[in-house]
């Protein structure tokens, strides 16, 4: 029974991305801007698991997402690299209860998740090495930064706690 309401929550979980993405509501954004919900969903999954079953999660979320973007950039790198730091963490430390503790972590995985696609932006598109990309990009990381730090600890520590209760 218990494995069965853990496949219920993942499966709720990735039936949910798709409609945070889309439709966020605007008391969740800042100037337009959403939190990284790829880091959310991710975070407490990676910490209580294995480091190949995160790995195989954040592949496979990674191509979920980079299905919904029309782009050359992909966030697999970032999320793959994460889900292994955030498995080892969970398989050293047991104490991740702390609230604050699960929004640093997004708040350092959003930054990561960010710089990430900007250097990839910056690799693929050479043409755009100018001040005013980076000014705007630097807006929109900060902004993306702030809003997951403020979102992930409610929604991580509540599918914390309910991966927990399997």
């Amino acid at each position: 029974m218990t494995k069965n309401n853990n496949k219920l929550l993942i499966f709720l979980a990735a039936i949910c991305l798709p409609v945070f993405i889309v439709i966020s509501p605007d008391w969740l954004k800042i100037n337009g801007i959403t939190p990284c919900w790829p880091v959310i969903l991710l975070l407490p999954f990676s910490l209580k698991s294995t480091p190949v079953k995160a790995a195989i999660a954040s592949i496979v979320l990674g191509v979920f997402i980079d299905s919904f973007t029309i782009s050359d950039v992909s966030y697999i790198p970032s999320l793959f690299l994460l889900s292994l730091v955030w498995s080892q963490y969970g398989l050293h430390n047991k104490k991740i209860e702390l609230f604050l503790n699960i929004g640093l972590m997004a708040i350092f995985g959003t930054a990561f998740v960010g710089l990430s696609i900007w250097f990839q932006k910056i690799i693929i598109y050479s043409v755009l090495r100018n001040n005013w990309f980076h000014s705007w990009s630097i807006y929109i990381l900060i902004s993306e930064v702030i809003i997951t730090g403020l979102v992930a600890p409610f929604f991580s520590s509540w599918l914390l706690l309910a991966y927990r209760k399997k």
